[in-house]
């Protein structure tokens, strides 16, 4: 999980706390049911916890950057299933996605949860990991069977303006057909 962070995710880091215009980037976990995606995610948003805040701390004499003096953090965390796209961290309230008039595409309804360090940060993700869509598949056990995406947002922290986003997306796995075999309607439908 280290090699895959050091070497995806964490220039990404960077980049969104970077303050040049708002810089949006994405990191997704792809891969069949039980190869590790949520574990290796999870590892990753530990080390995202981690690296924002220090970025965040290294930055404060960068007028442009984002600094623990100009920036607040925020997290919001959302999942996909069956159509349905819910809150994580309030209550799995029922969310819309549409599009903006510049084209922009907003979660409507999502809250968003301010994060003052790592902590704050991880408590969080582990809420929103607990409240994830699972059930046994053959391949595993507690198989996440939804698509969840955490959101980490940097805005303007006296005009509250975006600066910038980090999402990091831990997609329901894809089956394999000899897996598919004793599933039910419900379990292929999510393949």
């Amino acid at each position: 999980t280290e090699d895959v962070y050091l070497y995806t995710a964490k220039p990404l880091v960077h980049y969104v706390c970077g303050g040049r215009g708002v810089p949006r980037a994405t990191v997704f976990a792809y891969g069949q049911t039980g190869s590790g995606k949520t574990h290796t995610m999870g590892g990753i948003q530990q080390m995202v916890a981690e690296d924002v805040f220090l970025t965040l701390s290294n930055n404060a004499f960068d007028n442009e950057g984002c600094s623990l003096e100009n920036t607040t953090c925020s997290i919001a965390i959302f999942e996909i299933y069956g159509g349905r796209i819910q809150d994580l961290l309030n209550n799995r309230n029922r969310l819309k996605v549409l599009e903006d008039g510049k084209g922009e595409v907003v979660v409507s309804g999502l809250e968003e949860f301010e994060v003052n360090g790592p902590r704050d940060f991880l408590s969080l993700i582990d809420k929103g990991h607990n409240n994830r869509t699972t059930h046994a598949t053959e391949a595993n056990d507690v198989s996440s069977r939804s698509h969840a995406i955490c959101q980490i947002l940097f805005r303007d922290k006296y005009t509250g303006k975006l600066k910038g986003k980090l999402s990091l997306v831990d997609l329901a796995g894809s089956e394999r057909g000899s897996d598919t075999k004793s599933h039910n309607r419900q379990r292929r439908t999510e393949s």
